[in-house]
């Protein structure tokens, strides 16, 4: 009996492991990712977007305590002749039952404050949640910088191992010196240096993007482009926008009606809740029983409920500044960010029409004046390092407009797919 019980546990363990880990294989996570897949693992998978939708059950559960009905109460009371003459019975026994009457709306306006207290609290992860997505997607987009420097640094080293086997096949044949040769190993040196680095950098910030995300020991490759996208600039499309989909103020405007709520119920609370009673009265020696019924009602002579009215109406002004400034610091922040944007892509295009493209004609220029013996090594280095530096030039400026891009996209809640109630 004992040898069959212990199969049984150990067949069950076997297939919880099995099942468990047939979970974990159903949805790996992928060595590149897009910025879509990102996101949705942000969304569905993320450990901390998970711990903060949890707090929304935390606040839901005030829905139960606010539809239940207040408890009855049961008293005993008893009494015996000890001394004198009896005029009745002289042990009585009375049970008394009160029921709390909550007749003046208090009950349904707790569950309207549970309610709007739910709505706030979503409001304010769906904020939280917010901003955690403008880091996921920054995050990427220097993913993508980092790993775009990287390849332009290795195209550079392999460019320069070309011109290295020119040099030393010019020094063979005896039309260069010896400097040239090790001038170009310090260079190539040099420039390994450079990768070396560079590859340090990808991993960290795929480590940081895996950190936001909260997966360790996961170091994604970003599969995305740092080319502008198609967002919109003007000011007053960007603030209608904002005044529908921006987290923070669809989340003040939820407080708000929270404290307006609790206002209300100040105000019920203030109301008095009458106790009505029944209850028996039994005498043993005279054998006998009474009903009892009774109604009490609380007098409001010196507590009316004035200070938590005081608070809850202090609250809804506290809350009307709130609102007044956060819509002010929201539209500060819009202008911010899309003049920031502005400038990011007219340095970006004046980069790219007066700079990158004439930079090749430079390096093709200096190495044929090499060849023909009209140049230096020096002045053939200098354009092969032009290049490297224009090219990595461009990608953070690709990345600095592709971050000023994101900081708009938040500041507007234009990443939000639905207008927020």
């Amino acid at each position: 009996m004992r040898r069959n019980a212990v199969a049984v546990v150990a067949a069950v363990c076997l297939i919880a492991s099995c099942g468990a880990a047939a979970a974990g294989q159903a949805a790996p996570l992928p060595a590149r990712a897009t910025l879509e897949q990102v996101l949705k693992i942000l969304d569905e998978r993320s450990p901390r977007t998970a711990a903060e939708r949890a707090t929304i059950d935390v606040t839901a559960a005030d829905r139960i305590t606010a539809d239940t009905l207040p408890n009855p109460s049961l008293t005993y009371g008893g009494s015996r002749l000890v001394s004198g003459a009896s005029t009745g019975a002289i042990t009585q026994h009375q049970f008394v039952v009160d029921q709390p009457l909550l007749l003046f709306g208090q009950r349904q306006t707790r569950r309207e404050l549970a309610n709007l207290n739910v709505s706030a609290e979503r409001a304010r992860v769906a904020t939280t949640l917010a901003g955690r997505r403008l880091e996921v997607r920054q995050a990427f987009a220097t993913l993508v910088a980092r790993q775009e420097e990287l390849r332009i640094l290795q195209d550079s080293q392999a460019e320069l191992q070309r011109i290295a086997h020119v040099v030393r096949g010019r020094a063979e044949a005896g039309d260069s010196s010896q400097y040239d040769v090790l001038r170009i190993d310090i260079e190539s040196r040099t420039l390994q240096v450079e990768v070396m680095n560079a590859a340090t950098d990808v991993e960290d910030a795929s480590g940081h993007l895996a950190s936001l995300l909260g997966f360790p020991e996961w170091l994604p490759r970003a599969d995305g482009t740092l080319a502008p996208g198609n967002v919109p600039t003007e000011l007053s499309v960007l603030w209608d926008t904002a005044q529908q989909r921006r987290p923070r103020l669809a989340a003040i405007r939820q407080r708000q009606s929270a404290s307006r709520g609790a206002l209300a119920l100040a105000r019920r609370a203030r109301l008095p809740v009458p106790d009505v009673s029944a209850g028996a009265l039994m005498t043993r020696e005279v054998a006998g029983a009474s009903a009892f019924v009774g109604l009490s009602i609380p007098l409001a002579l010196f507590d009316r409920n004035r200070g938590p009215i005081a608070r809850a109406a202090a609250e809804v002004e506290a809350q009307m500044l709130e609102a007044g400034a956060e819509v002010a610091e929201a539209r500060a922040e819009i202008e911010r960010t899309q003049k920031t944007l502005l400038g990011r892509r007219k340095t970006l295009l004046t980069l790219e029409g007066e700079v990158v493209e004439r930079v090749p004609d430079l390096r093709r220029m200096a190495e044929a004046a090499y060849r023909e013996g009209r140049g230096g090594i020096l002045e053939l280095l200098d354009a092969s390092r032009s290049l490297k530096e224009i090219q990595l030039l461009h990608v953070r400026q690709l990345e600095t407009t592709k971050l000023a891009e994101e900081d708009l996209i938040s500041a507007a809640g234009l990443d939000v797919t639905e207008p927020l109630q």
